[in-house]
């Protein structure tokens, strides 16, 4: 423990009538204990402060209200400060004037009465004892504004690392959502050039065939398989291609292309489905109809993969701000856990990762609902203009704000 320094706290002293004053600065300084003699009770008042150490006061001061005016002036204190009185009693008193003198002085809170005539041991003791309490406030004191500094630092840190994170994670979600759309026009691109290179080819080499065969004396077996492997292949094509980005999303819109691949998706994966599209479902922006359809492939992927369903059932509604997609299957359903780490952290699978980025991409809003009966995934997509509108630049794209997404995921507790 620090040694501690009385000249940076020096004792008060106010003690203005007879010999008090003098005899306790000459014993102050004999003790090396500096002081501060004061005439006035106003000045008592303006000189308690922080940096004070105790102070001495004789009794006679202490009427018509000297003790309100003290006890008011303490009150203000720091919650850590306990500022020690020593007060100069006369000797004499009864038990009864005793009780009642410590009454009225309670006010003043930390009080040690010292009886007169003064012996300098019995005030050096009191003294220091007074300074030793007052050397453990300031210790509380240095103890709560270091602690104070470490928090506020720590604050500080914590809104630089939060605001670091923040950045870094508009960084990331913007590089995903371009990451979307390069991929989207990737699979365009690819898709083009299935249809109008390899499709084109492949229709030529068939037709090459075909002279070939009505050329030759009959059609041998060699030629018949070769003209089937390339009706294989132009079929396969076609169908890849439209997989990829079919023609119809672009050319009339979501409810044909949804239709279509369904329908297909059927046929290829042996699942039962059933599809509910409303009558008149107007043509949406071409980004939430983009990511509407990839929604729905993933969503019925994940279906044929991981659900073990034998039947899937697909909705789109609308509403004036809305369109919703529900994808609902009878199949194992998700693990609790598995949907409590997708709530937390959201990496499981690329799959419900890309659906999530999409639907923050347009503010749109994701619901999974799973237990033993099956899997619900719901996403909703709002085609209000200020929230659906295209961004075709990547200098728009680097600047965009995207609204926050609502992101619901429930289960049930039988899945734990």
């Amino acid at each position: 423990m620090p040694e501690y320094d009385a000249g940076d706290n020096p004792v008060l002293v106010f003690a203005p009538f007879g010999k008090d004053a003098a005899l306790i600065e000459k014993v102050l300084a004999q003790s090396a204990v500096a002081n501060r003699t004061l005439a006035t009770l106003e000045e008592l008042a303006a000189a308690m402060s922080e940096h004070a150490g105790a102070a001495i006061v004789a009794e006679e001061v202490l009427q018509n209200g000297a003790i309100s005016a003290l006890a008011q002036r303490i009150s203000a204190q720091p919650p850590w400060s306990d500022f020690p009185i020593i007060v100069l009693t006369g000797s004499g008193m009864t038990t009864a004037s005793t009780e009642s003198a410590v009454r009225s002085r309670a006010p003043l809170g930390n009080v040690t009465l010292l009886e007169r005539p003064l012996r300098p041991v019995t005030l050096i003791s009191a003294v220091r004892s007074a300074l030793l309490a007052r050397r453990r406030q300031y210790e509380v004191r240095e103890h709560l504004q270091q602690r104070q500094a470490a928090e506020e630092a720590l604050r500080r840190a914590h809104d630089v690392l939060e605001s670091l994170v923040e950045q870094r994670t508009a960084a990331l979600r913007r590089l995903s959502v371009k990451l979307l759309r390069v991929q989207d026009e990737e699979r365009r691109r690819i898709a083009r050039e299935l249809h109008d290179s390899l499709g084109q080819d492949l229709t030529a080499a068939k037709i090459t065939l075909d002279m070939l065969s009505q050329e030759s004396a009959g059609d041998s077996l060699h030629l018949r398989e070769a003209r089937k492997l390339v009706d294989r292949c132009i079929s396969d094509t076609r169908t890849l291609s439209h997989l990829l980005h079919p023609p119809l999303l672009d050319e009339a819109g979501f409810v044909s292309a949804a239709r279509w691949y369904v329908e297909g998706f059927g046929r290829r994966s042996g699942i039962t489905t059933q599809l509910e599209l409303p009558e008149h479902l107007r043509r949406l922006p071409r980004g939430a109809e983009t990511a509407l359809f990839r929604i729905l492939q993933e969503a019925l992927t994940n279906v044929h993969r991981h659900s073990g369903s034998r039947a899937v059932e697909v909705r789109v509604t609308e509403d004036e701000s809305n369109v919703v997609l529900t994808v609902k299957d009878f199949g194992m359903g998700v693990p609790r856990e598995v949907l409590d780490g997708f709530w937390k952290t959201g990496n499981v699978g690329v799959g419900l990762a890309g659906i999530r980025e999409r639907l923050k991409e347009l503010g749109g809003s994701l619901e999974i609902e799973s237990n033993l009966d099956g899997t619900l995934l719901r996403a909703t997509v709002p085609v209000q203009p200020s929230q659906s509108r295209e961004l075709e630049s990547a200098d728009e794209l680097q600047h965009e704000v995207y609204p926050r997404p609502v992101l619901r995921i429930k289960g049930t507790s039988s899945l734990g």
